[in-house]
């Protein structure tokens, strides 16, 4: 393959990997947002028991006490999804992380290959200026005997 197409290709491999780098920064972005809203819930359900217990402690009607029930086991329900939303924007990050370093090996096994023909390429054009500085020398030699 020659230099030029290499340098094409180790280019192309180079934006495929910041796409994929991009990706990965995006899905654990992703991530995060979705265990801050985790810990929102959290501590609304918290909030939300310490209000109540601190008003129960006058006493409490029973209907207040279901409501306070229902909430707080839909707050559950809220978390307990959440926590699967969480597992799957985990597995999105790990998908795309695997994804970006595999593209990344990629990306440098083709930047190696072009450094092995960029120093072939001045190998073979230090042995052509050595034999024209040779033959120049040896011109030189035979011109003065």
């Amino acid at each position: 393959m020659q230099y030029k197409q290499l340098k094409l290709i180790a280019e192309n491999e180079q934006n495929k990997e910041d796409k994929l780098a991009q990706q990965f920064a995006e899905a654990q972005q992703a991530l995060t947002a979705q265990q801050e809203k985790l810990s929102a819930l959290i501590q609304h359900q918290r909030s939300y028991m310490n209000n109540m217990h601190k008003n129960a402690q006058g006493g409490i009607k029973p209907e207040q006490l279901l409501r306070f029930q229902n909430f707080i086991a839909q707050l559950d329900k809220a978390c307990t999804q959440q926590r699967g939303t969480i597992q799957k924007a985990q597995k999105v990050v790990d998908q795309r992380r695997a994804l970006w370093l595999a593209q990344q090996r990629k990306r440098k096994s083709v930047e190696l290959l072009l450094e092995k023909q960029e120093q072939q390429y001045l190998h073979k054009q230090n042995k052509q200026e050595q034999a024209l500085l040779d033959e120049f020398s040896q011109n030189q030699f035979r011109q003065k005997y």
